[in-house]
């Protein structure tokens, strides 16, 4: 049986279960899912499809949930959204259209992210034994961490002291009756900044119980919340505080996003090495072969350039290549293009999404830039500097695989070498 055959067979037991299933691959698109999903999310019948982004479905679930001001965040709770559904490991548990839903997300050994939906049951009674009734408020103060408790319309109704220090609230003031939006707002007015209150804080967050999240506090300051909430309603917050882990995080991500710059940097001339190309090659090929779009990859060969470095000597020659360089760079312009020196006095650029005009274009710009380009600042004798261009153009990648494309590419830059050099050779699919 194959894997979607298993898939399925899997979600319609899961239907006879009365619970939701949803399948998404390794760059969040949605695969497959059940009829008890569309029942539990009304807003995606008729209109999800297999392949959507996962950003979509959740444009959709927001547009059915958010009304009024809200919307106008409707943005930052889908990468909110997003960022759940990738990290998530443990359960949690939301209000969507009336119904108490618990959610598990987990990937599977494929690759795929599962995605699993439950109804729960509602509690009968909204006191009493368990409720909030019984809860012994003294025993907030006992918490370490910062303590809140929020009634089933999201109003506080107890805090400890250890909450009050964590959010700037003063002495005296009581919070009792307040949202935590109310809370983090008045911490951004009283350090005059009262339009920063909602850039580190999503309010829909209070709603996915078990899902942990953040909140920026002014001066640099974090806050970590984690929440579970009674069959009632009733919510149970702890916060702590984060701000010297977020500080290491930050100082984590810059040194490794240094270090993989470094890693896929050519140091000569600053452009993508080899390694970086041909994993920006799988990655660009694939994505896309998977919309049917159009792509080019074009290989650049230096004409005689074993007789600069004999004539001229090799720091000759290294400058050469620095000009090249930012020829090509400077040619390579569009977003999501990638311009590498592909090997020796070899580059290489990648343009997705680009015809064979535009990466005629592309090639005629980098000749025409080493035509004007003073190459006796380089060295006195040293008059004029070509390249051969060999272009592989496919109109529609799905039909050319990655590897082909370089053979063709390599095979028109051939021809522009056996040709007499100084030349483009264009070869399309």
């Amino acid at each position: 049986m194959s894997q979607s055959r298993v898939y399925g067979f899997f979600g319609t037991i899961l239907d006879s279960l009365d619970m939701a299933v949803c399948l998404f691959d390794a760059e969040d698109h949605t695969l497959l899912w059940n009829d008890t999903f569309l029942r539990f999310f009304p807003e995606h019948a008729g209109h999800v499809y297999a392949g959507e982004p996962y950003r979509e479905n959740l444009r959709r679930f927001y547009d059915a949930r958010l009304a009024g001001e809200e919307r106008r965040n409707i943005d930052r709770y889908i990468e909110e959204g997003i960022a759940r559904h990738r990290a998530q490991s443990r359960p949690f548990v939301f209000l969507h259209l009336g119904r108490r839903l618990r959610v598990a997300s987990l990937p599977t050994p494929d690759g795929h992210r599962l995605r699993i939906w439950q109804q729960l049951s509602e509690e009968r009674k909204a006191a009493g034994p368990g409720g909030w009734d019984a809860f012994p408020i003294d025993l907030l103060d006992h918490i370490a961490d910062g303590a809140m408790v929020l009634d089933q319309n999201d109003r506080i109704i107890a805090t400890n002291d250890e909450f009050r220090a964590l959010y700037d609230v003063p002495e005296g003031q009581s919070v009792i009756g307040s949202t935590l939006v109310d809370v983090v707002c008045a911490a951004w007015i009283k350090a005059q900044q009262p339009d920063r209150w909602s850039d580190g804080f999503v309010p829909d967050n209070l709603h996915f119980v078990g899902a942990p999240f953040e909140i920026e506090l002014p001066g640099g300051r974090w806050r970590r919340v984690i929440a579970r909430r009674s069959a009632a309603g009733i919510g149970y917050f702890t916060h702590s505080d984060i701000t010297e882990l977020k500080r290491q995080q930050t100082e984590l991500k810059r040194a490794l996003d240094e270090l993989s710059a470094i890693a896929a940097t050519d140091v000569l001339t600053g452009l993508a090495n080899r390694r970086r190309f041909d994993e920006a090659m799988g990655d660009v090929w694939a994505r896309c072969a998977r919309w049917g779009t159009p792509a080019a990859v074009l290989l650049i060969d230096l004409d005689h350039f074993k007789l600069v470095n004999d004539r001229f000597g090799h720091a000759a020659g290294d400058e050469c290549l620095r000009r090249v360089a930012a020829a090509v760079r400077g040619a390579v312009t569009r977003p999501g293009d990638l311009a590498a020196r592909h090997g020796g006095e070899e580059f290489a650029v990648l343009l997705p999404n680009a015809t064979a005009e535009e990466a005629l274009a592309v090639a005629q710009s980098i000749r025409r830039a080493m035509r004007i380009e003073l190459w006796a600042e380089v060295h006195p004798d040293l008059k004029v500097l070509t390249a051969s261009v060999g272009i592989c153009a496919i109109a529609a990648v799905g039909a050319v695989p990655a590897d082909a494309a370089m053979r063709r590419a390599d095979e028109a830059l051939y021809r522009a070498k056996h040709r007499g050099r100084d030349r483009i050779e264009v070869q399309r699919a």
